[in-house]
């Protein structure tokens, strides 16, 4: 008699789906990559160049002053014409890098939906639902605490407001720590409870 074969587990390594996760992890990591070469520096520090054509320190006179005035005058210029051409391709280069990274980010929820698999919930809440740039605080979104309630006297109403620098769309997460259960384990625990109540003997048998 053969045996049927046994089915693979949802989440066993060699499954149907395990390339179909591969492709989606490849996608992440590859906008995480291109989103951060794309911003290096946070956008209210931009690193400063250094100075071209600065004045020497102390002026000398005589000869020397005038031997090197010559060079002063056509040493920087050129250095600054290649400087300038290297930051032209460097910004040209890095330019198409934050369209890119969406591209993929794109990619990978179009894949996610069309396998009908979830998202981690960390992956979920790491890119903008509106225009899939990757959120890297202080850098492509900002986050700021807010609490509604009257002179912020409830502590539990506290909310991350992560707003995309891109877009500008706003993503909510509550910072309470205990949260609500469900009802199906509200209602277990209310059973538990009747149960332990009947359970108990009475004092007068």
């Amino acid at each position: 008699m053969v045996k049927p074969k046994a089915k693979g587990k949802k989440d066993a390594p060699g499954n149907a789906q395990s390339h179909i996760r591969a492709r989606l992890d490849y996608l992440y990591n590859a906008a995480i990559y291109l989103q951060s070469v794309a911003n290096p520096h946070p956008p209210h520090s931009p690193p400063s160049p250094p100075p071209v054509n600065q004045p020497p320190d102390r002026n000398d006179e005589g000869e020397d002053a005038t031997a090197t005035q010559p060079s002063m005058r056509i040493v920087p210029h050129v250095v600054a014409s290649g400087m300038e051409a290297a930051g032209q391709d460097a910004q040209a280069t890095t330019d198409h890098l934050p369209q890119l990274s969406r591209v993929y980010m794109s990619q990978m929820r179009g894949v996610s939906l069309k396998a009908q698999l979830r998202l981690p919930v960390h992956v979920k809440r790491s890119f903008c639902k509106r225009c899939d740039t990757h959120l890297i605080p202080e850098k492509t979104c900002t986050h700021e605490i807010r609490n509604a309630s009257r002179g912020r006297k409830k502590p539990w109403a506290d909310v991350l407001v992560a707003r995309c620098s891109t877009c500008g769309t706003e993503k909510r997460f509550p910072q309470t720590e205990k949260r609500s259960k469900r009802l199906s384990e509200r209602r277990k625990e209310a059973l538990q409870g009747q149960e332990r109540v009947q359970e108990k003997p009475t004092v007068g048998a």
